[in-house]
């Protein structure tokens, strides 16, 4: 685990509501069609962010963003923008498999708790690097005070 803090960085995306899933899959390949049509699939990060926490939040109405950090602006279609507020992070990598991933949240309170985190009310974001992902890795960012 390492600690970062990141900037006030502004992101397109897309969202879904529904509850957390396959469908979720869907839309980050979706998205990341869109990201290449627009040519904006460089060394960006793509970002996967579930704003709501199913055990606080009825299923059907939790939202996923599949989002990329970019500073463009303009865009011919509807694709969303918003600016994701900066703050400090706990980082965790990890092998890139649906597997892995699924154990890490089904077990982070214990991590959480094991590593003394402060957690803050912001999302928790899964962050998909180009270097990291070519490796097999990805990454969950959990937001700390």
């Amino acid at each position: 685990m390492n600690i970062e803090h990141l900037p006030s960085t502004k992101i397109v995306y897309f969202r879904r509501i529904g509850e957390y899933g396959i469908e979720n899959k869907y839309l980050m390949q979706s998205f990341k069609k869109w990201v290449k049509k627009e040519g904006l699939f460089q060394d960006s990060s793509i970002l996967g962010i579930a704003l709501d926490d199913p055990q606080n939040t009825p299923v059907n109405d939790c939202r996923y963003d599949a989002c990329l950090i970019t500073d463009k602006t303009n865009f011919n279609n509807n694709v969303k923008q918003r600016t994701l507020v900066n703050g400090s992070y706990a980082v965790f990598k990890l092998i890139h498999t649906e597997k892995v991933i699924n154990e890490f949240y089904d077990n982070m309170v214990q991590i959480i708790n094991k590593n003394q985190l402060n957690v803050d009310d912001r999302p928790i974001v899964e962050r998909y690097q180009p270097k990291l992902v070519n490796q097999g890795y990805c990454e969950i960012l959990i937001p700390i005070k």
